[in-house]
Parts: C-alpha cells; structure tokens; sequence
C-alpha cells in the first residue's frame, strides 16, 4: 500500500488521479543516446590522439578530455533516468476533501493540500509534450509564493493534464460552495439564537 492509500481517510473518495505517458522517455532516451554518442565520439577520438600523438595534444592532457567524455556521457543517462523516475514514482490524487501527492524515488517529497488551500493547479506542455501527447502539472497553493520560500510541487509527463486539472478546480468549486453553505447556516442558527434570547 503506497502514500496516497495510506493517507485517505474513511470519508474520503477519490475524484481523480494523474496517469503517466510513457512517451515522455522518448525525449528524454533521444537526449541521453545524443550525450553519450558524442561522449564516446569525444572518447574515441582523444584515445585515437593519444595513441598517434603521446601522452598530450598541443600542451592538453588527453585524460582530461577522455574524463570530460565520461562526464557527458553520464549526464546523459542523469536525462533518461530521471525522467523514468518521475515517470514510476510520482503519484497524484484529487479527494473530495485534498490533494494528496507524491514525488521522487529515495528523497521523496509528500504533499497534502486541503482543497480550499489551493490556489491553483496549472497545466502546460511544451513542443515534445505537444507532440507525445503529455504535459506537466504544477500545484500552487496559499503559502507557495512567499519570497524565497517558492516551492511549487511539479508533476512532468502526465497524459491527463486537462481532465485532472478539471477535476480538481470541479472539487475546489464543491468544496467552497459547502463551506459558504455551512456558514450561511452556521449565521442562521447564530441569528435565530439570538432573536430566541431577545423574547
């Protein structure tokens, strides 16, 4: 049982939670293979020098190049895993009652936001997103945007972007509408104790 099922209460129904697109590792796999292709053509080609040259080309050690190759090799696969990361771990779900999250793999970030804390739930995709049908959630809430303390919580690679987001503004809309009708009532009961008390 993950976060999010662990964390609904007894009176609490799910609405709506955000599905991932697999299509996301496609951008992110044609980053890394063009990372580690020039890592290993940077490689290649510094071994090659080595091998015709010595030790060092033009007063620059060849160990220092082969080193920057491994280095942009390895942020190569940084792109792909990353993006597989966010892709199995984060998890996303409207209640009628919060938002309830959670992001990352061992550093793991949780969120529990009460639906009339919520600012706003933004929803964009950018030219790969257009293309694999995919977008990124961004949850804004009361508090997120004091000074440095920004920290709105993302959500990449979502494929329900749209139909989400609707869910969540439908639920933040009910859960108003029921809060001003227990304080019209709450007044109402207010008032007609206290014309009782004035007979």
């Amino acid at each position: 049982m993950g976060y999010i099922e662990q964390n609904i209460g007894k009176d609490e129904k799910i609405l709506a939670r955000i599905t991932h697109s697999k299509a996301g590792l496609v951008p992110a796999f044609a980053v890394a293979a063009v990372l580690i292709a020039f890592a290993v053509a940077v490689g290649y080609l510094a071994w090659y020098l080595s091998d015709l040259m010595g030790a060092e080309v033009e007063g620059f050690p060849i160990v220092a190049i082969i080193v920057c190759a491994c280095f942009i090799g390895l942020c190569g696969v940084w792109v792909f895993v990353r993006a597989a990361v966010e892709i199995s771990c984060n998890r996303l779900v409207v209640t009628n009652k919060r938002l309830v999250g959670q992001s990352g793999w061992i550093a793991k970030r949780t969120m529990d936001i009460i639906l009339l804390k919520l600012d706003t739930v933004n929803a964009s995709n950018g030219v790969f997103g257009a293309l694999f049908h995919y977008g990124t959630l961004e949850v804004v809430s009361a508090g997120s945007q004091q000074g440095f303390n920004r920290r709105n919580q993302r959500f990449p690679y979502v494929k329900n972007t749209e139909e989400f987001r609707n869910a969540v503004l439908a639920a933040v809309d009910k859960a108003k509408e029921e809060e001003r009708l227990a304080q019209a009532q709450a007044q109402a009961e207010a008032m007609k104790r206290v014309q009782e008390g004035n007979r």
